[in-house]
């Protein structure tokens, strides 16, 4: 996740991890992918956010070139498991594993943090869950549009978690208007990274509620409230994220 000055939610210290040289945090992608999720988490100018009063620990791996480097991703995941993070929204992926990446989601398991991630934007069957999402102990996320089904563009297969709204959303980007510094509200489709940010602010309400339970605890509580569609663990997971019946529920 990336930094940005108008996130209005609670947030700690940005850290920046791409070896720019500068000390340079703010969300410097054309698309503001970092500012959009952490927007949907808890909020920035013209989004409430689904957890408003989560705390956000903003980490910077992605440069305006957006090269993966696993080293540089596996050393913000593992500073947020050492500086208290309860969830980790991993909204990026790649079809193949990378050494650094599943040794610092374990270490992050191992820490207990709940790890989301998105299962992928090919929009096909054929391609692989992406990773870090395809690793054990990951809750990997599809997309859904508003009419509840599968988004065209989510991946799908094997190993999904759960299902989430990515499509047809209010997103806060530089990439809705014709201005590479300003910022507005539009609508798109944010595919399964808005998914993830969704389930991870569904996480954080949980954690806050509840703070003895463990992460595994928490992401059987999110699949197990699930709604419908279910039948189609492929496409869907356990269901479609329902937050209000994860922290309302009473017979689980």
């Amino acid at each position: 996740m990336q930094a940005d000055a108008a996130l209005t939610g609670p947030r700690l210290p940005a850290l920046d991890f791409t070896d720019s040289g500068t000390p340079e945090t703010d969300d410097d992608q054309l698309l503001s992918h970092g500012t959009m999720m952490a927007a949907l988490i808890n909020g920035a100018r013209g989004l409430p956010g689904l957890a408003p009063g989560a705390t956000l620990l903003p980490l910077k791996a992605v440069t305006p070139s957006p090269k993966v480097t696993a080293r540089r991703d596996a050393d913000a995941i593992r500073y947020a498991a050492d500086h208290g993070a309860k969830v980790l929204n991993l909204s990026f992926g790649l079809p193949g594993p990378l050494d650094p990446w599943q040794e610092a989601v374990r270490y992050a398991l191992s820490k207990d943090v709940v790890v989301v991630a998105a299962a992928g934007n090919s929009g096909s069957h054929s391609d692989p869950i992406s990773y870090p999402a395809a690793y054990p102990g990951v809750l990997a996320v599809s997309a859904t549009g508003p009419d509840g089904r599968l988004s065209p563009s989510s991946t799908w297969g094997p190993g999904l978690g759960i299902s989430a709204p990515g499509a047809d959303l209010p997103l806060y980007s530089r990439g809705c208007t014709d201005s590479t510094t300003a910022f507005a509200v539009c609508t798109g489709d944010g595919g399964t990274s808005a998914a993830t940010a969704y389930t991870s602010a569904a996480a954080a309400l949980l954690r806050s509620a509840h703070p003895d339970w463990d992460s595994p605890r928490v992401i059987a509580r999110l699949r197990d409230t699930a709604r419908p569609p279910h039948g189609d663990s492929e496409r869907y997971g356990s269901g479609v994220l329902a937050p209000d019946l994860a922290l309302t529920r009473a017979d689980l």
